[in-house]
């Protein structure tokens, strides 16, 4: 723990042209997910991948702010994913990719409708699912993560030789179980 500081503290950012490239994209990535979960994915009781997946699950429970809860459950996959991928470069960009997703993410909560743009589940899996796609890509693009599953994604295709789509699959399944039995089995197929 006192390296993680200790090269936090000393690693000075270069912030080149390039580096403030990735950083606008993975802003604009994090802001297209938030947009994802408060027009369509939330309002149907979809479920998204990973901690942001677990978080609308605790919010339909307790009403707690997502945002708030994403921040929280990223935190002991940011530390792993110190120790696995790639230190103070990592660091910035997973920490300025999730702070992103989670502040937009409640702060959308108040100008956006809480009911959505439409009632109909194929539309918001659909739209839901094709403009958070956007939003990890251009995450992906500024060469950060979005944390949560995106961590343990990479860390299992590194260390176990996975494809990255196979380990999002392997994280994301007890998510999706979780969301067939707070919403309903449709709403988890839909989600999937």
């Amino acid at each position: 723990m006192r390296n993680f500081w200790k090269d936090t503290l000393l690693h000075r950012p270069h912030f080149s042209s390039q580096a403030l490239r990735d950083f606008g994209l993975i802003a604009l990535g994090g802001l297209l997910q938030a947009l994802a979960l408060r027009l369509f994915i939330v309002p149907a009781q979809l479920v998204s991948g990973g901690v942001s997946g677990l978080a609308i699950i605790l919010n339909y429970y307790t009403a707690w702010p997502i945002g708030v809860m994403i921040l929280i459950g990223n935190v002991p996959l940011f530390l792993v994913g110190w120790r696995y991928l790639g230190g103070p470069r990592f660091a910035l960009r997973t920490a300025f990719a999730v702070a992103t997703y989670s502040i937009a993410t409640d702060l959308l909560a108040f100008v956006l409708p809480a009911e959505g743009l439409t009632a109909d589940l194929a539309l918001n899996a659909l739209y839901g699912g094709v403009i958070s796609g956007i939003g990890f890509g251009l995450v992906y693009l500024g060469r950060g993560t979005s944390g949560g599953s995106d961590i343990l994604a990479r860390i299992l295709s590194r260390l176990r030789g996975l494809s990255i789509s196979t380990s999002y699959l392997l994280t994301d399944a007890l998510i999706m179980f979780l969301a067939g039995i707070a919403f309903s089995w449709e709403n988890a197929l839909y989600a999937l």
